[in-house]
């Protein structure tokens, strides 16, 4: 496994320090190994500053593009393709960021996600994963954020595909209710099913190499103009 350290100089600007006392990640990296989807949920996860200006830059000014996808097609497909599928082959309908409009590229929100997104790709931050799963990681150069409304959903699938080994969600909508769905269901290898719920500033890491599929639950429209927005992201194999 790597040798990097969990430096606190690095992550620590931006992870509660609760979390990276060695106790913590011992009990983290146990509850990991121990789950039978090989996942951990850890919550009020971030500095809470940092949280809220990623979760305001999300909703309030990031520009995202809503694509729709077919079990039956690898790549997105028109709305109306979509729309005239199957309802079995219908396999997401989301948002994905592309972009930040001109009058928020230098927003202290806008800065702040480009800042997280370089801090996930530093080798201490990977390496405080490393020590919570047990498991060497290689490099990131998969990472997005998602914005799903009313209606929206994404059905059974795994990430076992480009070379990823373990997988990131980080929950971004504050006071989100039960009511409004979107929760993340994993099914391990024996059939259970585990249910996350979209908790404000908690994150999920699961092995993508673990024999389980999952899929978000439809959002409901009971979320009215509420979105569920995340950032996600994967590490993958060494070498």
């Amino acid at each position: 496994m790597s040798e990097t350290a969990v430096d606190p100089k690095v992550v620590g600007p931006w992870i509660q320090p609760k979390h990276l006392e060695p106790e913590s990640i011992r009990s983290y990296r146990e509850a990991f190994e121990s789950h039978p989807a090989r996942m951990i949920l850890i919550r009020d996860f971030l500095v809470e500053s940092k949280a809220e200006k990623l979760s305001r830059f999300l909703r309030e000014e990031g520009e995202f593009r809503f694509e729709y996808g077919v079990y039956s097609k690898e790549d997105p497909v028109p709305e109306d393709e979509w729309s005239q599928a199957t309802d079995d082959d219908r396999f997401f309908r989301l948002g994905k960021l592309v972009g930040t409009p001109q009058q928020f590229q230098f927003s202290p929100n806008a800065l702040t996600y480009l800042q997280f997104r370089q801090t996930f790709q530093r080798p201490e931050f990977k390496a405080l994963f490393e020590a919570i799963s047990g498991m060497e990681l290689g490099a990131s150069d998969d990472f997005g954020a998602h914005y799903m409304r009313a209606g929206d959903f994404l059905r059974p699938h795994n990430d076992d595909n480009r070379n990823r080994r373990l997988a990131l969600v980080l929950y971004l909508s504050p006071e989100w209710d039960p009511s409004f769905g979107g929760e993340l269901k994993m099914v391990d290898k024996h059939g259970a099913a585990h249910t996350i719920f979209p908790e404000f500033n908690s994150i999920v890491a699961f092995d993508t190499l673990a024999e389980t599929t999952h899929h978000i639950e439809a959002v409901q429209p009971s979320a009215e103009d509420r979105a569920r927005v995340t950032i996600g992201g994967w590490y993958h194999r060494p070498g």
